[in-house]
């Protein structure tokens, strides 16, 4: 009767171990809050995070910016009218003596000017450098969008693996739980002693406190997720145990590395800001070069007082008017050289933003090969633990292994299903650092990765 008591609780010992069981809520499995999935929780982000918007707003000032530029190349009208009325005290000495006179009259003239730039290099090489100032805004739109989905990945994931943790210590407790029931009715029929009730208590406790921290840990996980969406967050839909995780494609570094200098999205910014610097030097120089512009004017007057010294005409003109810059006090060669000065700082950065690319992309390739490892070797750790569980649990029911033995290989093996855990997501956090390196990051990455969650409740289902 009594191996019957003991074998029953077994039983039910190495199914919470071996299989665990689902989580439950503070207020009861009824009250699961639906898993958010993480295309929902990007779509947030997208129109929520301030740093792309304002990004947004920064290539909209450079493109109107650009359109000023332009402006300097376009025609210029100005149209200009006056209208006056004029009563004039006039007197007079004549053979008659001093007459006096008044005369009441409306003078009236208006024109047209209107200028053509012809030849104007600074305003040219000005346009040229808003140019690569737009195309610098879009690179780094380019960098914000990527590193939206990075963040937001990151910040994910993190989530993730703090649930696994709640889940798992959750676990871990009801398994430590279900032994001390089983203990404490063999401490009844004096088949144990207390030192193993009490140790058995003492690690439930442990258990409760590890579940506390893991719960204050999650926590501060939907926080971070909070701060970038700007929206609460409760439960996030979790990786699939089964789900296969990618693989980097090229599995060459070379090719990443290439990739990276090629497409970065802050190389292409730096690169534009050379490019800028060198429309600078341009401008900056032609200052000395003439300037053409086609001027036309149209002007009429209607000046009659009613005396012959009334005017009344129009006139119209068009010509050519060119400017030659002689002497402008040293400025254009001063302006030369801080452009040059400028434009080998902007390649100093481009080269070290190159360096830290290269660097970037190396350190995330290495970590996702180590990572790839690593989760090989904890999936046969978890293994081999579920199967040291199962042997100690039989030893102990067999009164072969005492209950400390069972109580370290269930700690073993739910530390290695944390670790598991913890390394399948930092391997998809360093999969997307590195595809974030090379400039490859984009939302198709976030609708792959939403593919590998467990679609369960209803906003979770796209």
């Amino acid at each position: 009767m009594s191996f019957a008591r003991r074998a029953l609780p077994l039983t039910l010992l190495a199914a919470l171990v071996a299989l665990g069981a689902s989580p439950v809520s503070a207020n009861g499995p009824d009250e699961l809050a639906p898993a958010e999935n993480l295309l929902a929780v990007f779509d947030q982000a997208r129109h929520a995070d301030p740093t792309l918007r304002g990004q947004h707003f920064e290539l909209e000032h450079l493109r109107e910016r650009r359109r000023e530029d332009l402006s300097r190349l376009m025609p210029q009208v100005t149209l200009s009218g006056d209208i006056r009325r004029t009563r004039r005290d006039q007197t007079q000495s004549g053979m008659e003596g001093e007459q006096e006179t008044t005369r009441d009259f409306t003078m009236r003239r208006y024109g047209v000017d209107l200028r053509q730039p012809l030849v104007d290099m600074p305003a040219w090489h000005g346009l040229t450098r808003g140019d690569r100032e737009v195309r610098r805004g879009e690179a780094e739109l380019e960098v914000a969008r990527q590193e939206l989905v990075a963040r937001v990945t990151e910040a994910y994931l993190q989530v993730l693996g703090a649930q696994s943790g709640v889940e798992l210590a959750q676990q871990e407790l009801r398994a430590i739980q279900a032994n001390e029931e089983r203990v404490s009715g063999l401490f009844e029929e004096r088949m144990v002693a207390r030192v193993d009730l009490e140790e058995v208590r003492a690690r439930r406790d442990s258990a409760q406190a590890a579940l506390i921290r893991a719960e204050g840990e999650l926590d501060v996980a939907l926080e971070r997720l909070t701060e970038i969406t700007n929206v609460p967050h409760q439960r996030l839909a979790a990786l699939r145990e089964d789900v296969t995780l990618p693989s980097p494609d090229p599995d060459d570094l070379d090719a990443w590395v290439e990739q990276a200098l090629a497409a970065n999205p802050h190389i292409r910014a730096a690169r534009q800001r050379v490019e800028a610097a060198e429309a600078d030097i341009r401008g900056a120089r032609a200052g000395r070069y003439p300037s053409v512009d086609l001027v036309a004017s149209y002007s009429y007057l209607d000046d009659l007082d009613g005396t012959a010294f009334g005017r009344k005409y129009e006139d119209a003109a068009i010509g050519l008017q060119m400017d030659v810059p002689l002497y402008t006090g040293g400025g254009v060669t001063a302006r030369s050289r801080g452009a040059v000065h400028t434009r080998d700082r902007e390649r100093t950065a481009l080269e070290a933003t190159r360096r830290g690319v290269r660097a970037d992309v190396r350190a995330a390739w290495r970590s996702v090969l180590s990572s790839r490892s690593e989760i090989a070797a904890l999936e046969q750790a978890v293994r081999s633990n579920e199967r040291s569980v199962e042997a100690v649990d039989a030893g102990f029911g067999a009164g072969l292994r005492p209950l400390s033995d069972v109580l370290d290989t269930q700690r073993d093996l739910f530390a290695a299903r944390r670790d598991l855990a913890q390394a399948r997501h930092e391997y998809l956090i360093h999969f997307i650092e590195l595809r974030r390196a090379a400039g490859a990051l984009y939302e198709g990455d976030i609708v792959a990765l939403n593919d590998m969650l467990t679609h369960a409740g209803g906003s979770a289902a796209r």
